[in-house]
């Protein structure tokens, strides 16, 4: 596995979102190290680390990160998730199986999208278009199947590479009811812009785990502690502190 542990402190654990590697925390860590221990992780299947042998869902994620503290022998004073990661966190925080004193999420992933009949009709479409195309020459067939996708909106399934299956497991996952059983003091963090997991998801996350706090940065999408470092850092120091 690939990682990085660096600053001293209290410990605080980042897990990056999908497609994405422990450098995507790269603008964010120089505001953190000289008041924490920041360690950072490749997820199995992503930057430096190992795929897993199979397909994965978001529970045996929350095993690996349980597994990955036991053996650094860390005892994690915050867990920040984004995306992908804060699926990790809030199933891991919810079940039990991971014991942060404070919780994170930024830009998180975890929650249903609302199933439009129109977008049922393009994954209906989606499927059947894979089977039909089946006849035609590949090159063909590989454009009308990613235009299909696209339509369907699983672009994430169509670029997923070998952790497609992982992909369709972790997506299909609803983990509202894991977010309603976090009883840690939570702070959600969006980008005002954010358009792959956009503002009301963090109203809704922020109904559902009680007690939370909601803060808003305007001016940015879904990367805020990419496009906006010091703030997001400010906020972290103040609800850790």
């Amino acid at each position: 596995m690939e990682y990085a542990d660096e600053g001293s402190g209290p410990v605080v654990l980042l897990l990056h979102g999908w497609k994405n590697d422990l450098h995507t925390f790269d603008s964010l860590l120089p505001f953190l190290i000289s008041s924490f221990r920041v360690i950072r992780v490749d997820l199995p299947g992503f930057g430096g680390s190992e795929a897993p042998k199979k397909a994965w869902g978001v529970g045996e994620y929350v095993a690996f990160v349980e597994a990955f503290g036991e053996k650094l022998g860390i005892a994690v004073e915050v867990l920040i998730g984004h995306s992908f990661g804060g699926r990790i966190a809030i199933k891991g925080v919810g079940t039990g199986e991971l014991h942060p004193k404070k919780v994170i999420l930024i830009g998180s992933a975890g929650l249903p999208k609302h199933n439009s009949l129109r977008n049922r009709m393009f994954k209906v479409l989606a499927k059947v278009g894979k089977a039909v195309t089946f006849v035609l020459p590949a090159s063909i067939r590989e454009n009308l199947r990613q235009r299909l996708y696209q339509k369907a909106g699983s672009n994430d399934y169509l670029t997923a590479g070998a952790l497609k299956e992982t992909s369709v497991r972790v997506i299909g996952e609803d983990l509202s009811g894991y977010a309603t059983q976090i009883k840690v003091p939570t702070l959600l963090i969006w980008g005002g812009d954010d358009t792959a997991t956009p503002f009301s998801d963090g109203k809704r996350l922020h109904v559902l785990i009680r007690g939370s706090i909601l803060e808003s940065i305007q001016g940015a999408g879904h990367f805020v502690h990419q496009e906006k470092p010091e703030k997001v850092a400010e906020l972290i120091k103040k609800f850790v502190v």
